[in-house]
């Protein structure tokens, strides 16, 4: 049985013949379909075909039965609209990060349908169009930072998301970091290289000071000391592309929506550790075995066919370093989490780098290297090595520092210090640290003075230059006569001083020598 209209007028074919479909059972027709609002309903019960139902329908005059509409059928979506609404709205989660929470809950439908209801809730965003960037295969990566606000450990800390892509291929390597230092820049290479096992022929980068910066329009732009002997280590080339060009550098800076809002938004990590794990989880298993939207094939199928053009990984790694500013202190050693570490001792008051590598440390002093040590594990220790402990210990370094302070008491200390060198050996520094330390306590004069009476008397010892000051007489050992010092000691040794220079400029370096003879 089939059925035609023709001006308004129904008829269905039954036998052979067209039979006149009735007034009344267009009314039937019309009414059952405001009952059901279902066509398949409605010619079922009518005994009709579905587009009889269909053409009663539209050309009906009657403005109530125009406005009939559909009933929705129901869809897998309808007991998680709620949710996906929520999660658009307040969460601004992306249609796949949606997906991956309702599929938690128990929805079985596609990505599609879900896709479509979302666009309904938000609308896509307008895109600026711009031209397609080729890149051969092993010519190019991109390296950028981008800064995501994540909740780690309870609390919602920024961590810097560094990134790295293959051009040609798109495969996608991330890390976190808590800054964007030169050593980080480098860990992340390092990293990504190590993971891929090759290395591109050229890496690009925005302005970044820790790699390099244009410096002006004609010049070469600046590339970091640093960062340009880790790229001569493992063979690229370091290209820091003009400002502004946004769509050169766009491999690289379109993943970041990605990453947030498919890594990261609307997770919670237990630490750091947890961050980073779930990073490289990420990468493997989601990321670069995806279909990429642009070229519609899997990151890791085109990484095999770019790993011919690829350069291999140099044989020899690159030592990376921090590089903190120090001042080597009284105990000719610099600090470095909360452990000293020697230089020579003749280094002190200088102005050090000191380059922290894994294992190990090394003091820049002057631009030479001072000296290079092995990390203490310990806390609060203080490593010396043999050759500094032997320049301090050594006589000619205290002497050499005694001589100067000693002999810029005056004339007669010159003469002084030679007798004392003769007479006392090597406890002559003993007799010198006192002899300074009287100078600092009763002017330089006055030692100079007494220093010149003790002379005559051929007396060389502190002890004699003390009893002298104090204004008793002094003896040398199987004399006789002695001479009686005048009452008014000061004025006479003032007297006797041949060099009435003074000591303006005498300050602390007599005490760290003090302190560092009584330590002998």
């Amino acid at each position: 049985m089939s059925k035609s209209c023709f001006f308004g007028i129904f008829y269905f074919r039954k036998g052979g013949k067209f039979l006149k479909l009735s007034e009344k059972s267009r009314n039937k027709i019309l009414k059952t379909f405001k009952e059901t609002g279902i066509i398949r309903e409605t010619a079922r019960k009518c005994n009709v075909s579905r587009n009889t139902v269909r053409r009663i329908i539209r050309i009906t005059s009657e403005p109530n039965i125009s406005a009939v509409s559909y009933l929705p059928r129901t869809s897998k979506l309808d007991p998680y609209k709620a949710k996906i609404e929520y999660l658009v709205k307040d969460k601004d989660l992306s249609a796949i990060r949606i997906l991956e929470e309702i599929k938690f809950l128990g929805y079985q439908g596609g990505y599609s349908i879900l896709k479509d209801f979302i666009r309904t809730i938000r609308p896509s965003k307008k895109r600026r169009a711009s031209a397609p960037i080729d890149h051969s295969p092993g010519h190019e990566g991109q390296m950028d930072w981008s800064p995501h606000r994540v909740i780690v450990g309870g609390k919602e800390i920024i961590v810097h998301t560094g990134s790295i892509v293959l051009c040609y291929s798109r495969w996608l390597y991330i890390n976190f970091f808590l800054d964007e230092t030169l050593e980080s820049v480098i860990a992340l290479h390092e990293e990504a290289f190590a993971k891929l096992g090759y290395v591109p022929e050229t890496m690009t980068y925005d302005n970044m000071t820790t790699v390099g910066r244009h410096i002006g329009p004609g010049k070469e732009p600046w590339l970091n000391p640093r960062f340009k002997s880790f790229a001569l280590n493992y063979g690229f080339e370091a290209i820091i592309l003009t400002p502004g060009a946004k769509d050169r550098h766009g491999a690289v800076e379109r993943p970041f929506h990605y990453i947030e809002n498919n890594c990261l938004k609307g997770r919670e990590f237990n630490d750091f550790n947890h961050l980073r794990d779930y990073g490289q989880y990420w990468l493997d298993n989601i990321a670069n075995i995806r279909i990429h939207g642009t070229l519609r094939e899997r990151p890791v199928d085109r990484l095999k066919r770019e790993m011919p053009f690829l350069k291999p990984l140099p044989t020899k790694k690159y030592e990376t370093y921090k590089e903190i500013d120090r001042t080597v202190q009284r105990d000719f050693c610099i600090v470095n989490s909360t452990n000293r570490y020697s230089v020579h001792p003749g280094m002190v008051g200088k102005q050090a780098k000191v380059r922290l590598y894994n294992d190990y440390l090394e003091i820049w002093i002057d631009k030479k290297l001072a000296a290079r040590h092995v990390y203490n594990k310990g806390k609060y220790q203080r490593d010396v090595l043999p050759e500094h402990e032997t320049a301090y210990r050594g006589s000619s370094f205290q002497s050499e520092l005694l001589k100067k302070a000693f002999i810029r008491l005056g004339e007669p200390a010159k003469t002084y210090f030679e007798g004392l060198k003769r007479e006392r050996g090597k406890s002559a520094g003993y007799h010198l640290s006192r002899i300074l330390k009287m100078a600092d306590r009763h002017g330089s004069d006055i030692v100079s003075g007494a220093m010149a009476h003790a002379q005559r008397y051929g007396v060389y010892s502190a002890d004699a230059v003390l009893r002298v000051i104090h204004g008793k007489a002094i003896r040398k050992k199987g004399q006789i006569d002695v001479e009686e010092v005048p009452e008014n000691i000061r004025q006479w040794l003032r007297s006797c001083a041949v060099d009435q220079e003074k000591l303006s400029t005498y300050d602390e370096m007599i005490k760290r020598i003090d302190k560092n003879e009584e330590k002998l």
